[in-house]
């Protein structure tokens, strides 16, 4: 009866951890959203202490006598499809990934027994060795010699079922600090790269209870007694095997990080390219703006010119006076219209200004701007053509989302020593940001394509060695970038 109660013990921890590795990994299906880990947790107790303490199922498999391990097998194949069924029942996703998850939590649970057991097994028969002796040498009573057997089983016990569980527990930590996306979000072939380790682990599991022991007549084999060697060797591939389950997922996140980098590098690249072309679209704009503007200027004074000659004349009535005049005033409105109100001392900061400076006219949000380009501190108008357009398209973002007086921005430069400051604060709903990797998590439907604006600004002012830092407190969002002059040929 103790020693149901040790086995009962036993199989609610083995349960408890395979509710822990699933979290997280897995959604339960939404009728199912709170009973599912119950259930699991019940069938895995259930189905567990009964494999291990039916008669019947043993006189079934077994016979009379056990014979041999590999009989064992089917109590593994049975509790494995039930639980398999049951998790496939409960739990939503792909039966691929379904499998794989059962594969991880079989493998290491079963690569951990192998390897605690040669452990136990030196530990047991090792005290045992030394009480025979005692009990050869008459030094010790029958009674304190069985006392000491009962004892050493329960303490064997706790060291094979303590030490196994406790590894389990340590390799589903570490597993799962890299699970960086549920499983069921894993590609096909990701999952059947990551399925490869724990189904050699069960293999290896499968062809150690082939030949772990056998009996013959009332004498039993054990791998142990045919092969010394196998108390080193049994431990040392169990861990191999436990250690390529665990780490095969952490390679396969760091494949996956480093391929999303790449997707990331991909789109950044594109996104500077288009940039450098619509900065040098702008400049020749900018420089045919000024000269439009010079030369209808100078047009504009040519005719008030003749209109004053012809006055003077005598040939120009009052009404085409009016009329010229208004023409004259008109034109001048026009090409001050066409001249931005923003003059930063650079063609790109000036579009980007005038530009941001509608959209926040348009829908009202108070912007005011006091930005100088750092003309002779080496920082290129791209890099602060990038830093402007993110940092103002995040600002605008947020102000949409509040109302009332909260609907501002404000943009402010500035240098001290070689060093370039560039700040811009504005107003949001005062909601707890959410970060990741660093960055305010993007609120955005599309994060793959819209969460790389604080990412790429940071990536350009590490390429000045500067820094970039954001605090929110009451109501009022900031990011402060700091940039190290490249050269400092004069003060701007």
């Amino acid at each position: 009866m103790v020693w149901q109660v040790l086995d009962l013990l036993e199989y609610i921890c083995k349960a408890g951890l395979l509710l822990y590795l699933i979290r997280n990994g897995i959604a339960a299906k939404e009728k199912y959203h709170r009973a599912a880990p119950w259930i699991l947790f019940v069938q895995a107790v259930v189905i567990n202490f009964w494999l291990a303490n039916s008669r019947w199922l043993d006189g079934r498999i077994y016979g009379d006598i056990i014979g041999n391990s590999a009989y064992s097998i089917v109590k593994l194949t049975i509790g494995f499809g039930v639980g398999f069924f049951t998790f496939d029942l409960l739990y939503q996703g792909r039966r691929l990934a379904k499998l794989y998850l059962l594969l991880v939590y079989y493998a290491v649970q079963e690569t951990a027994r192998f390897a605690i057991h040669s452990v136990w097994m030196v530990f047991v028969m090792g005290y045992l060795d030394v009480l025979n002796e005692q009990i050869l040498a008459d030094t010790m009573e029958i009674s304190v010699y069985y006392q000491l057997v009962d004892r050493l089983q329960f303490a064997g016990w706790l060291l094979f079922a303590g030490g196994y569980l406790g590894v389990m527990y340590l390799a589903f930590r570490i597993y799962k600090k890299y699970l960086r996306e549920p499983v069921t979000q894993t590609a096909s072939q990701g999952l059947l790269f990551l399925t490869l380790a724990p189904a050699i682990g069960m293999a290896l599991d499968i062809a150690l209870r082939i030949i772990f022991f056998r009996q013959e007549g009332m004498e039993i084999e054990s791998l142990y007694e045919r092969h010394n060697s196998m108390y080193a060797v049994v431990p040392f591939i169990s861990v191999l095997c436990l250690v390529s389950v665990v780490y095969s997922r952490k390679i396969y996140s760091e494949l996956m990080e480093a391929e999303r980098e790449k997707q990331d590098l991909v789109f950044y690249k594109k996104q500077l390219s288009d940039m450098a072309d619509h900065v040098r679209e702008m400049e020749q704009l900018y420089e045919g703006i000024r000269s439009i503007r010079h030369d209808i200027n100078n047009y504009v004074a040519d005719m008030e010119q003749l209109l004053q000659i012809k006055e003077e004349q005598g040939i120009l009535t009052d009404t085409v006076k009016k009329e010229a005049g208004r023409y004259l005033t008109g034109m001048q409105q026009a090409v001050a219209g066409i001249f931005m109100q923003f003059s930063t001392g650079n063609p790109v900061t000036d579009v980007i200004l005038n530009r941001k400076a509608q959209i926040c006219l348009q829908e009202e949000i108070l912007f005011h701007g006091d930005f100088l380009y750092p003309a002779g501190y080496g920082i290129e108008a791209f890099d602060l053509g990038i830093l402007l357009n993110n940092a103002l398209d995040n600002a605008i973002e947020a102000c949409l989302k509040t109302t009332g007086d909260n609907r501002f921005i404000r943009l402010r430069s500035y240098t001290k020593g070689r060093m370039f400051f560039l700040a811009v604060e504005n107003g949001y709903d005062g909601k707890p940001l959410i970060e990741e990797e660093g960055f305010c998590h993007t609120t955005k439907e599309d994060a793959q394509l819209h969460g790389l604006g604080m990412k790429n600004m940071k990536s350009c002012v590490e390429r000045y060695y500067g820094t970039m830092e954001y605090e929110a407190a009451c109501g009022t969002f900031t990011v402060t970038l700091m940039l190290q002059a490249a050269s400092l040929e004069k003060p701007w």
